[in-house]
């Protein structure tokens, strides 16, 4: 290292160099000076340079890597994000279509079922008129004969009654009178 005192002879030196003619001396250089300070400033900046820039570097390095990566992930996760945005709105339109078929196939069975209970109802409602004309059909045909029935027996005894009072016109004619009104 150069010390203080050496500076100021330098420059002491330098100033009577400035009076000589050369070019250098015009400068104001003084060689050995200008070579110590460029050994120094070599020194300092290998020093520099091993400890301080290239650890900083270094670390700036990383820095910038770990950036860029988080960068290249926030873009990766972003397009993923994207991504499956598009993929669930796909999804949403696949689950409202098929919704939208199973509601239409759930109202097309409920209308077939309903005109199936329809059709089946009309069908036991004529099954029961039908049953009820041939029960009225039968109740009616039982009165007959049991109207015909009574009807004989009344003719029967009406005969009978006339058999064993005709004796004449007049007598006829009372019995077939009396037996008009019983009935």
């Amino acid at each position: 290292m150069i010390s203080i005192s050496e500076i100021f002879n330098s420059v002491a030196f330098a100033q009577d160099a400035s009076q000589s003619t050369s070019p250098v001396a015009v400068l104001g250089l003084n060689w050995e000076l200008f070579i110590a300070q460029l050994i120094n400033f070599a020194v300092i900046l290998f020093i520099l340079w091993k400890w301080v820039f290239t650890p900083v570097a270094k670390k700036l390095q990383e820095r910038t890597d770990r950036i860029e990566k988080a960068m290249s992930d926030a873009n990766t996760t972003e397009k993923e994000k994207q991504e499956f945005a598009k993929w669930k709105e796909q999804e949403m339109v696949k689950v409202r279509t098929q919704a939208t078929a199973i509601v239409t196939e759930a109202e097309t069975q409920g209308v077939k079922a309903k005109d199936a209970i329809m059709a089946q109802a009309k069908v036991e409602q004529q099954k029961m008129v039908e049953d009820g004309k041939k029960q009225i059909e039968q109740e009616k045909n039982q009165q007959l004969q049991a109207a015909k029935g009574e009807l004989a027996d009344m003719i029967t005894n009406a005969t009978e009654k006339i058999i064993r009072q005709k004796l004449d016109k007049t007598k006829d004619q009372e019995l077939i009178k009396e037996v008009l009104k019983s009935i």
